[in-house]
Formats: C-alpha cells, structure tokens, sequence
C-alpha cells in the first residue's frame, strides 16, 4: 500500500483560510438578501407611512370624516394622510368604534368652537372600545363652552402617542371604564391637561383607566384658582385607577391630583416636578390606594408656610378605613425641595383622614420653614388620635440643621419630641451635605 504523505501545515493554512472565506462569502450574501427584503418591508415617510403601515379607509382633509365613518361597518380602521383637518362640529363614532390612525401627521383643530372634538358610545363590556394612534388635537372650547374637549374616551378605548395642545378647558377627557391613555403629550391646555371623572351626574366612575409612559406639563395656562378646579389633572369617583411612569412637570397648580371618592389607585414610577402647588395630592377620597416609587422635586411655592397649598405630597380628608384593607399606604417616595415635602390633613367640614401609613420615604427639606407630619383644619383632633391609626416609620429625613421640622396636634417637634409620640421608631435624620 502506497502511504499517502501527511498534508503540509501551509496546505492546511490554505485549506482553512479558503473555509473562512466561502463562510464569509455565504454571510455576505445572506446579509444581503435581508436587507433586499427590508427596502421592502421598511415603510418610507409621510404618505408613505400611512400606505405601508396603515391599512383601512384613506381619509385626507378634504373629507368628510363623519360620512365616512358612518358609512363603513363597526371596528373600521381609518387612515388620515398627514395635515390640518379643520372641523366645525364634533365627531359622533355612536357604536362603530373605529380605529382613528394618525400616525402620519394629522392634525385635528377644533378652530375654537365649543363643541367635543370626538366620542362616543360605551362599547359591551367585552369588546374593544375606539382607538386613536397619534396626531395632534387642538383648538377645542371656548369662554361659551368650557366642557368641550377634543377627546372623551369610553369604556375600553385606547389613546397611544397623541398630542393635545393649546385647547381652552381641557386637552384629554376620560370616562369610561378600563380606558387606557399611553405616551401621551398634554400640555399648555387652558385648565387641565387630563381629567378622569364620572360621565354624568349621579353615575358610576371609571373603573381600572390606566394613564401610563405620558407627559402632562404646563396646563393651565388661563391661571385660574390653583386651590379649586386648575392644574396638570383631576381624576374623580375612579376604581383601581393605575398612573404610573409619567413625566408630570410646570402645571399651574396640581401635577397628579385625586379629588372624590377616589379608591384602590396605584401611584407609581412618576416625575413629578416644579407644579406651583401639589405634585400629588389625594383628596376625599378612600383606602386600598398605594402611592410608591415616585420622585418629587420642586413643587410648591418656596419656604411658604402653608399645609394645604404648599405640600409636595398631600393626603386630605381621606378615609383609608374605607374601601380597602391596607388603608392609604405611601411608601418608597423621593421627596425633594422648599415647600412642606409631606402631609396628612383634615380639611374644614370635611371627613377626617384616618389609616394613612407613611414608611420608607427620603424626604429633603431644603428650607428652615419646611415641615413633616400632620394638621387639622377642621379643628376635632380625631385625625391624631389613636383610632385613626395614621403613623410614620423608616422614613429618612435629609434636614438642614438641627430644628424642629415636624408636626403634631398643632405643636412644632425636634426629632426627639417627634419619636416620642411614637413615629419614626425606625426612622432615621441626616443633614443636607
């Protein structure tokens, strides 16, 4: 038998550089055949946009939107081209519960009539209501019409990636139950930027609307009384309403504001900064509600002394015994600046506030007159009492000297007098470096 001679280590130097190259060969061309199918898949901009991704009826402005949503079937998709689409009255969807893409760059101005931009039907609890993606609502209400709003949303309707700018009242409106607004932008709007409430006198609230990855910023820009019905929001008579993940800044007046018969709310993941009043306040309303993991920082009028329009984080005149088994729990929270950083108040001639469980906050007071703690205006006490089972734990305080920042039953408290009421067993005070 003829042995055969081992390959020489250059022949096989040769054999393995010619194996990299026909699998650099075979990776080149895979990789062109992708990106041959993404110039395809890939959609273009502008009108492009709208014919690659949006798939439905072709609306443009010179259309009649409300003919063209009554005559096609329920759930029909819509796809308006990008520009101004001026309305002079209010869209009715009733039970088609369309689906509203303006992805493309439509803008919806209202020209300052004084009628609701869109709404609609409730759809059955198990169907899905209207959606709108994107776009830009403005221009809706006027001195004669204030509750005009460019947008009611229903029961079950989703709002995603929509504008709402310069409107006279109010930039989004919600009333329907498992109502869901996403990555919103509502700003400079006359009264609020968003509100949550009943859809009528004497009805039932939402339930479960979830207001998510949004911002709400500069609203009332009319300056009304901050201390009455003004600010970034006003969520009212809501269930197991989640807000979580939202930028919430420079409002006139409130940043997040809950305001009757509020309960089991999930407060969660916020930036909140430079409201001129509250950044979160929960008022007259009930328990199961728990307000964690957020950051505060800046709200409020600076140095003023003022427990009910000056506290970054506010609780008024809100019954944690009613409504839910944990009671009103705030926890987690990074609390930063001038104004009084948190509070728990009875309000005049209103309910007591009661099973209020602060722990486990970082509160920065950054003025001598910065308080902590408690007050009652309505002048019973019952709010300090023993059966209202409000406390304070495991809370930090970063503070600029060694005063008294802490209230009580109408006295002003060191740190010492402050745990011997029994708050803050576990609690520590640091100074602001």
């Amino acid at each position: 038998m003829t042995e055969r001679a081992a390959p020489h280590r250059s022949d096989r130097l040769n054999d393995h550089s010619s194996s990299n190259a026909l699998r650099a060969a075979n990776s080149l061309l895979t990789f062109l055949f992708i990106m041959s199918l993404l110039t395809v898949i890939v959609p273009r901009a502008g009108a492009d946009l709208v014919r690659s991704t949006c798939r439905g009826v072709r609306v443009s402005p010179d259309r009649n939107v409300q003919a063209l949503i009554d005559a096609k079937p329920r759930g029909t998709t819509f796809c308006f081209a990008k520009g101004l689409y001026r309305l002079s009255s209010g869209i009715w969807t009733g039970d088609k519960f369309p689906r509203l893409d303006l992805r493309a760059g439509a803008v919806i101005d209202g020209q300052n009539g004084g009628f609701t931009g869109i709404n609609g039907s409730d759809p059955p609890a198990d169907r899905p209501g209207t959606t709108i993606l994107g776009g830009v609502f403005q221009h809706f209400g006027n001195a004669n019409a204030e509750g005009a709003a460019p947008v009611v949303v229903k029961r079950n309707g989703v709002v995603v990636g929509t504008e709402f700018r310069e409107n006279f009242n109010v930039g989004l409106g919600v009333n329907g139950s498992n109502a869901r607004v996403s990555n919103v932008y509502t700003h400079h709007n006359g009264r609020y930027g968003l509100v949550v409430t009943e859809p009528c006198a004497g009805c039932s609230g939402p339930v479960g609307v979830i207001v998510e990855d949004s911002e709400i910023a500069f609203n009332n820009t009319r300056m009304l009384p901050t201390d009455y019905d003004a600010g970034g929001t006003k969520f009212s008579d809501g269930t197991g309403m989640i807000v979580r993940r939202n930028r919430v800044h420079d409002n006139y007046g409130s940043g997040l504001w809950w305001d009757g018969y509020n309960g089991n709310a999930r407060v969660y993941g916020n930036v909140i900064y430079d409201n001129r009043n509250w950044g979160i306040m929960y008022e007259l309303s009930l328990g199961g509600t728990r307000i964690h993991d957020n950051t505060l920082t800046g709200n409020g009028f600076d140095g003023s002394a003022d427990w009910s329009n000056n506290v970054q984080l506010l609780v008024a005149s809100s019954d944690g015994s009613v409504g839910g088994n944990r009671g009103i729990e705030i926890y987690q929270n990074r609390i930063s600046g001038s104004a009084y950083p948190l509070a728990i108040i009875t309000q005049g001639g209103r309910p007591a506030t009661k099973k209020v469980s602060v722990h486990h906050n970082v509160l920065t007071l950054r003025a001598l007159t910065s308080r902590v703690g408690a007050y009652d205006g309505g002048g019973t006490g019952e709010i300090f009492s023993e059966a209202a089972n409000n406390r304070f734990d495991h809370n930090t305080y970063r503070v600029p000297d060694r005063g008294a920042y802490w209230a009580w039953d109408g006295q002003t408290l060191t740190w010492s007098q402050w745990r011997a009421l029994g708050h803050d067993q576990n609690g520590a005070v640091q100074a602001i470096p």
